[in-house]
């Protein structure tokens, strides 16, 4: 009676669990497996298909836009997510968007331009020559670009998106340590554009061109000319990559720092990649003609200053948590 009571009793549970919870159709799993795999290679193909058609995605916009779809497409088994995900992200793009739009309003003349002091500094970093000028004059050759011009294009591009994949899969991995970075970059961005704003600055070639120094080539257009590659213009400006008179700092060298710092207690391997990922950049800008070396070290500074300050943030605002947490009183125990 007992062994008939209890079996009873589990045929009643096992109804009860498949009335709450029924196992999906057989057609249902296939269609969710068949969007799993079919989002991320038509994601592939659409983004194939606007590089070649239009040229390649680099303003924030655009960027962000394909950023945002590529999260989503390689997320659909988690699509109730991505409410979420816009709304964390969203704010960071308008941020940026507004930057954009800021950095081009407070441009001055080129000419009226500062450069005074990095060439100053950067001959007493080049024991009397410009650095930049030094480099071109041994290693450009006009007319005929060379394999490690190509590679300092290469590193010079990374800028436009290294950071932000990073924080693609920072959202993937760990949504703490995502905020966290959000907020270093929306810093130190905006922070670089205090400084544009304050100190409009010129780059090496247009220097040159005001012959303020010796004869300087903007390597990195001559290459995307030659390789016959254009980009998707914004949908909110002209399109233009950069601001002449945006040099100091220069966030191509201070985003490879925020990285390098951001990611310092990863492990060595990451410490030294990262490393020579940020020395490659700066090489990059000064032999390209984009950056004075002086811009380059107010980057790595900046991109510093930013990190810390972050860093004592988050460190104040757990220790406020702590507090609140030690402060809420104890209810008595039953």
């Amino acid at each position: 009676m007992g062994a008939s009571a209890e079996a009873s009793c589990e045929d009643s549970a096992r109804i009860a669990l498949a009335a709450v919870a029924p196992p999906a159709p057989p057609a249902r799993r296939q269609l969710g497996r068949a969007v799993a795999i079919g989002a991320p290679l038509l994601y592939v193909a659409a983004l194939a298909t606007v590089i070649v058609s239009w040229g390649l995605p680099l303003a924030h916009d655009q960027l962000f836009f394909w950023l945002l779809l590529g999260l989503a497409a390689f997320s659909v088994p988690g699509w109730r997510s991505w409410g979420v995900m816009l709304l964390a992200w969203l704010p960071w793009l308008g941020l940026l968007v507004v930057y954009d739009e800021l950095r081009a309003a407070v441009s001055v003349v080129p000419a009226d331009a500062y450069a005074g002091a990095q060439i100053a500094l950067d001959k007493v970093v080049g024991a009397g020559a410009v650095p930049t000028v030094w480099l071109q004059q041994h290693l450009w050759s006009a007319g005929r670009l060379h394999w490690y011009d190509y590679a300092v294009w290469a590193v010079y591009m990374t800028h436009f998106f290294v950071v932000w994949l990073v924080a693609a899969m920072l959202w993937r991995a760990d949504r703490a340590r995502f905020a966290r970075y959000a907020l270093v970059t929306v810093v130190l961005t905006l922070s670089a554009f205090l400084v544009y704003w304050l100190y409009p600055a010129q780059p090496p070639w247009l220097a040159a061109e005001a012959g303020r120094i010796g004869a300087v080539e903007r390597i990195v257009p001559l290459v995307w000319d030659h390789l016959g590659l254009t980009s998707v213009q914004s949908v909110y400006d002209n399109g233009d990559l950069v601001n002449t008179v945006a040099a100091m700092p220069s966030l191509h060298a201070a985003y490879p720092m925020m990285l390098l710092l951001f990611f310092w207690g990863a492990g060595r391997r990451v410490r030294i990649g990262l490393a020579l990922y940020t020395l490659a950049m700066g090489y990059a800008l000064v032999y390209s003609g984009e950056h004075f070396v002086t811009d380059i070290l107010a980057g790595w500074v900046m991109a510093g200053l930013a990190s810390a300050a972050v860093a004592v943030a988050f460190r104040a605002a757990r220790r406020l948590r702590a507090g609140a947490t030690l402060r809420v009183p104890m209810s008595p125990a039953p």
